[in-house]
């Protein structure tokens, strides 16, 4: 049946918003839980018995500054699962969100964004075919096809996994990094970059691992990549190292 009442549909929405609000912000849940929430869509409708609310056509959610629009929204209240389809796009402070589908899980405490997914989040963004998000850790998932780009450089590989606190990032498979501002091109079957401590950020690459920066090549089994320092140390079997004179 159709339901017009706004506080009903604010409870409803309430969760699912806090998800996205919370991913967007990239902290953990903010206390927003008495903020406002508000939601338009050419047709809203709620079953009370079944718990299930749908939204569609031009949906809007705003809850303090996190925005999200998109075709269609539909959430179970009972079971606190939801989705928002149809070019969905979230916006909140410096961090946007954009996918054809966002699907919640598990009480919101996971969220999945198919169909050329896109996470920004300050100077970072990260894109695949899916993307995963858990808000509580702040680790984001992309299973495949993933690529990763920050302001020195871009990582791309099979399977890419992000702890945002962390400030790291791992890559997994056909791993393929490449940095024009420092002039660095590596491969690997595994990466993990650490962007912290601050001025100490590096790369390890291991498995099949080759980098070439400045046209120096290094080729070994763990290769660590001192950034900031343009250094490269290899361990493990044998390596080479070819030099090209400056």
């Amino acid at each position: 049946m159709r339901n017009n009442k706004k506080c009903t549909l604010l409870t409803v929405f309430t969760a699912i918003t806090l998800s996205v609000g919370s991913l967007l912000a990239g902290a953990a849940p903010q206390p927003a839980a008495k903020t406002p929430v508000e939601i338009t869509a050419n047709a809203i409708e709620y079953d009370a018995p079944s718990g299930i609310m749908h939204a569609t056509g031009g949906v809007r959610i705003t809850q303090g500054q996190t925005v999200m629009t998109g075709a269609e929204a539909k959430y179970n209240v009972k079971s606190q699962e939801g989705q928002l389809t149809g070019g969905v796009h979230a916006v909140n402070q410096d961090a946007t969100l954009s996918a054809v589908q966002v699907q919640t899980y598990k009480n919101n405490s996971h969220l999945i964004a198919r169909g050329d997914a896109v996470l920004t989040k300050g100077d970072k963004r990260l894109t695949g075919p899916q993307v995963e998000y858990f808000p509580e850790t702040q680790y984001v998932l992309v299973p495949e096809s993933g690529r990763i780009e920050m302001p020195d450089g871009t990582m791309t590989a099979d399977k890419i996994e992000a702890f945002i606190n962390e400030n790291s990032a791992t890559g997994t498979g056909s791993v393929h990094i490449v940095s024009q501002v420092r002039k660095l091109d590596a491969t690997a079957n595994m990466a993990t970059y650490y962007g912290e401590p601050k001025g100490q950020s590096k790369v390890i690459l291991t498995g099949n691992a080759r980098a070439v920066q400045d046209g120096n090549v290094l080729v070994g089994e763990t290769l660590t990549l001192r950034l900031d320092d343009k250094a490269m140390d290899a361990s493990g079997g044998r390596n080479q190292l070819v030099i090209t004179p400056q």
